[in-house]
């Protein structure tokens, strides 16, 4: 049933956010988390795919949200890989204090969450790259607000990369350092596409749903004394 579904950009807000504080994030990092699949939603991507990667990976403790700086080196624990989910919120605060400096983030779990994070952002004039624990390496350049480019040497799905350790540094002109194939992306087209489409969810909704679903509060009668739950008229 889930190949099926079509949801809008404000359930993907709703629950993504929920889905996050559902493996115990912090709710303001949940709500990046939620913005950034509403962009990969806008730029046609399943927001699902690469999301899914990260919230099973901090359940299952493959990832943290502990996060160490070292000069212009982000870092988690050694033993697992760093929350996207976390990165995302650090790289952001890194280009927002505009030292104009490259920034190193090692072994983060779901790269392109980072990129969706930036772009959701409307970060422009920066390059992101990296190249992951299959051997692929990919390139992102934010050339201009909702426009970007990916660039990548292999056939190795962007939204699939997983455990990269990211360089991100201001670009220095027209150049592309990376050869591979390139893909141009317009989110502002792509936006107004799915505002009238909505956005299909396919075989890991169900899982991401799951995740959202530690949220809701059991229907009791302790539950109800206390006002979970709907009313049966508008007066309730």
């Amino acid at each position: 049933m889930s190949d099926q579904l079509t949801i809008s950009l404000n359930e993907i807000l709703f629950i993504f956010t929920r889905a996050g504080f559902g493996v115990n994030a912090p709710i303001g990092v949940s709500e990046d988390f939620a913005r950034s699949n509403i962009w990969l939603a806008e730029n046609g991507f399943d927001p699902s795919l690469c999301s899914i990667v990260a919230l099973d990976s901090l359940d299952e403790k493959k990832s943290s949200l502990e996060i160490e700086q070292d000069n212009a080196n982000l870092s988690g624990s050694s033993t697992q890989y760093l929350s996207a989910l976390q990165a995302s919120v650090s790289a952001l605060d890194w280009i927002k204090s505009d030292q104009g400096v490259s920034l190193t983030i090692t072994n983060v779990d779901s790269p392109l969450l980072v990129v969706a994070a930036l772009g959701a952002n409307q970060v422009k004039g920066w390059q992101v790259s990296w190249s992951d624990e299959a051997g692929t390496n990919f390139q992102v350049n934010f050339v201009d607000e909702g426009k970007w480019q990916i660039i990548s040497d292999g056939s190795r799905a962007i939204e699939l990369s997983k455990g990269a350790t990211m360089s991100l540094c201001m670009l220095g002109g027209t150049e592309i350092a990376l050869e591979g194939e390139l893909r141009r992306l317009n989110s502002i087209i792509e936006k107004n596409k799915i505002l009238q489409t909505g956005v299909a969810v396919h075989e890991h909704w169900d899982a991401i749903y799951a995740y959202f679903s530690r949220c809701l509060v059991k229907s009791t009668a302790e539950s109800r004394a206390s006002g979970a739950g709907a009313g049966l008229v508008d007066t309730d």
